[in-house]
């Protein structure tokens, strides 16, 4: 954090608070809470709770648990107030949009970066003009809120804050002009088109599948209903300027839900969809009847313009709260405002280097095999865009802090299984005759000794970082190499390794860790029919991780002191090395469940094996014995060799983000590998007016059963392929299945 920064007359107020990001609720999103100096609550109406900006300060340096610091707005009556312009979103490929660049210059006073790294904060003096806050990206307060600070100042503005009262009214006026009540509305400009005319375009336009989504009321690719909402009428106002028309339409849709009979609501989130609006749908023939013969919309590239739809990112797997658990989470909120990387990437990290660097004492125990602490993870994502890299440095800065000889063991390059092994080999020991006399008088005494030709390896912990693992994947397709079968191996039981040939290699006791890199499309590319049923896939935990903000600057990580997370580290490393209890012959004890974890255990042991086929099935078959090793983990950075629920559930987080990457990355593939549902894309390709069961049925001849055939069906429809629409008729309703426009299955 670069608080030094913040303003001096900021720091003289003593409105000061910290933040923590917490979900309040069960699937909500995780919202920044305010605390106190002493680790209160705090609250925005009550002086009692606030602090200094030293107290803050202190108590910030002295907890990493919080995720920063806060300034609280008030109004006051005899002088102009703090203000702050927030614009989130404006911070895009490391550059300012032009309206952001526009409004920082005009108002000329101290601003700096928010806390994602992809907004800007203006902070001023003077007085909000007006009772609305928001519109679009940009909110205004000046009263009742408390504000995030990073003091990442922007430069070239001023490092004070200035009175800008002239520049604030006239950015209100321009953001919130005044507005007739929906009910006083005279003349609307637009196209005329009659409701039936509305949503037959709507229907049949470029995006007409996400409409025919949104208007049936599935809002299941949306982060909420409220964006679902917002969406829909920012679509209707592309075909009609009116208010009450897309309220009445609205209305009719399966959205519709009691929190639209607000005026507030209501009104806002029209009001938003007619602000955004820059293209208008042009009717040329006047025309209010609904004809055979409608006009087109004018054809654009939805990305252009943000007001169409705002659906989630590519990925909506989200990393939940608990899997953030204990020290593990403190690590990655240590870590994660100064770094791009995705905060489930810089987890994964750490939890496969811990896991390596404790060794193979600590166990557990599934029908007499032991399972080590031994992780295999890859992490998949966009050339550039997911930081897959810079995810590593700053976990191995601690880890190289706990042992100057970490970065010595790990490797790189996999290219035979012999090479594993030569890294982690035990000494060789051959026995040979003694001899005596010398020259031509050298004779055997006919007694043996044991020579080493070879001194091995001592330390049998190894972390392989493979940044490239689609070389790894080519190495596994060339015919006789052993490297997969000694992966599988290296996760198994003892860690015994050893090829089978003239001169053997071996390895006992190995302690491998595996950490790799590739992209989506090369995975799906390389990874062979043979790697995803041999059990080499599934020895694997793949994650898909992106670009988690825009650091245009870098982080601030080696200016960081690390010493009093490294202590921490330290001694739970101490604790899973030495001071694990031991058996009766002095070996460590096999960590166990308590018993509420064993009952939450027993209720989720069926579900969690979850009853998938084919790649996905085959990618995430070994959930039991993955699932408990994260959760040993979790439990060793708790000082624990008892699991108890928090570690379990933290597991159960990091492994459903897993799972979702493991949909998310091979889904397509799946899909399409799939003969039944292949076919039938082929023939919906084929006719574009769409199929009905009875067409799809006779496409098979009757060589497919009706619940095969139903069962794909609803899986391309699951995965967003088809839309199922229903027609009414005079007998019974004809179902009749179409390609969605916005499928690039091939």
């Amino acid at each position: 954090m670069l608080f030094e920064k913040i303003p001096f007359e900021l720091k003289n107020i003593p409105q000061w608070v910290l933040w923590k990001l917490e979900q309040r609720r069960a699937g909500a999103k995780p919202t920044k809470v305010p605390y106190s100096s002493t680790g209160q609550h705090a609250s925005v109406n009550d002086p009692s709770t606030w602090a200094t900006f030293e107290e803050v300060i202190t108590a910030f340096g002295d907890n990493k648990t919080y995720s920063g610091i806060g300034f609280v707005l008030t109004k006051h009556q005899t002088d102009h107030s703090i203000v702050v312009i927030d614009i989130d979103g404006c911070v895009k490929n490391g550059g300012l949009d032009n309206e952001s660049r526009d409004i920082i210059s005009r108002f000329d006073s101290y601003t700096e970066r928010s806390q994602s790294g992809e907004g800007i904060h203006i902070v001023i003096r003077g007085s909000k003009p007006g009772e609305r806050s928001r519109t679009r990206n940009i909110e205004i307060y000046d009263d009742l809120r408390f504000i995030v600070f990073t003091g990442d100042h922007v430069k070239g503005t001023p490092s004070h804050i200035e009175e800008r009262q002239p520049e604030l009214i006239n950015l209100y006026n321009h953001l919130f002009p005044a507005q007739t009540p929906f009910h006083e509305v005279g003349p609307v400009k637009g196209p005329n088109l009659e409701d039936e005319t509305v949503l037959k375009l709507a229907r049949k336009a470029n995006n007409g599948a996400r409409f025919e989504m949104l208007y049936s009321g599935k809002w299941s690719a949306y982060n909420s209903q409220s964006e679902a909402e917002q969406a829909l009428c920012n679509m209707l106002a592309f075909y009609t300027k009116n208010p009450e028309q897309i309220d009445r339409l609205f209305r009719n849709s399966g959205l519709m839900r009691d929190k639209w009979n607000r005026d507030d609501y209501r009104e806002r989130t029209i009001s938003k969809a007619l602000e955004g609006v820059v293209v208008q749908y042009n009717n040329p023939s006047n025309s209010t009847k609904l004809n055979n013969n409608i006009p087109q919309p004018r054809e654009f590239d939805e990305t252009e313009f943000d007001f169409i739809f705002n659906p989630r990112p590519e990925f909506d797997g989200k990393l939940g709260e608990a899997a953030l658990y204990g020290l593990a989470g403190e690590i990655v909120r240590f870590i994660d405002p100064h770094t791009e990387a995705d905060p489930a990437a810089v987890l994964i990290n750490f939890l496969t280097m811990y896991g390596n660097m404790i060794g193979d004492s600590p166990h557990f125990v599934v029908s007499g095999g032991k399972h080590r602490m031994r992780l295999f993870a890859v992490l998949v994502g966009a050339t550039f865009r997911g930081k897959k890299g810079t995810s590593l440095d700053p976990v191995l800065k601690l880890m190289n802090a706990i042992d100057v000889e970490f970065n010595e063991r790990k490797k790189s390059g996999l290219s035979s299984g012999e090479g594993l092994i030569y890294s982690v080999r035990d000494q060789v020991i051959e026995s040979r005759p003694v001899m005596e006399g010398k020259g031509k008088d050298k004779r055997p005494t006919g007694e043996y000794e044991d020579v080493i030709i070879d001194p091995g390896v001592e330390d049998k912990r190894l972390l392989v970082v493979e940044s490239e693992f689609g070389s790894v994947l080519n190495v596994l397709r060339r015919e006789g190499n052993t490297l997969s079968a000694i992966i599988r191996n290296a996760w198994d039981g003892s860690g015994e390794i050893r090829t089978l040939t003239k001169n053997p290699l071996q390895a006992s006791r190995s302690h491998i860790s595996i950490l790799g890199h590739i992209t989506p499309e090369e995975l799906r590319k390389l990874l062979t029919g043979n790697e995803i049923h041999n059990g080499f896939v599934n020895r694997f935990l793949w994650l898909y991780v992106q670009q988690s903000k825009s650091l245009p600057s870098g982080g601030e990580f080696h200016k960081l002191d690390v010493e009093p997370i490294v202590n921490r580290i330290k001694e739970t490393c101490d604790y899973a090395m030495n001071g694990m209890p031991l058996d009766d012959n002095g070996d460590a004890l096999p960590m166990e469940r308590d018993e509420a974890a064993n009952q939450l255990w027993e209720r989720i042991y069926e579900p969690l094996q979850r009853d998938a086929t084919g790649i996905i099935g085959a990618s995430t078959s070994r959930v039991i014995p993955y699932v408990m090793r994260l959760a040993c983990i979790y439990a060793l950075l708790d000082l624990s060799n008892i699991v108890r629920v928090e570690h379990l559930r933290a597991a159960l987080a990091l492994w459903d983000y897993c799972y979702k990457s493991v949909v998310f990355i091979f889904g397509e593939q799946e899909l399409t590998n799939d003969p039944i549902i292949s076919k039938i894309l082929s023939r919906l390709k084929e006719q574009s007016e769409g199929l009905s069961l009875t067409d799809i049925n006779d496409l098979f001849k009757g060589t497919v059963k009706s619940d095969e055939l139903q069962g794909a069906v609803k899986k391309m429809q699951d995965n967003g392929l088809i839309t199922v629409k229903t027609i009414p008729g005079r007998g019974r309703p004809k179902r009749l299945i179409e390609l969605n426009q916005s499928s690039e299955i091939a």
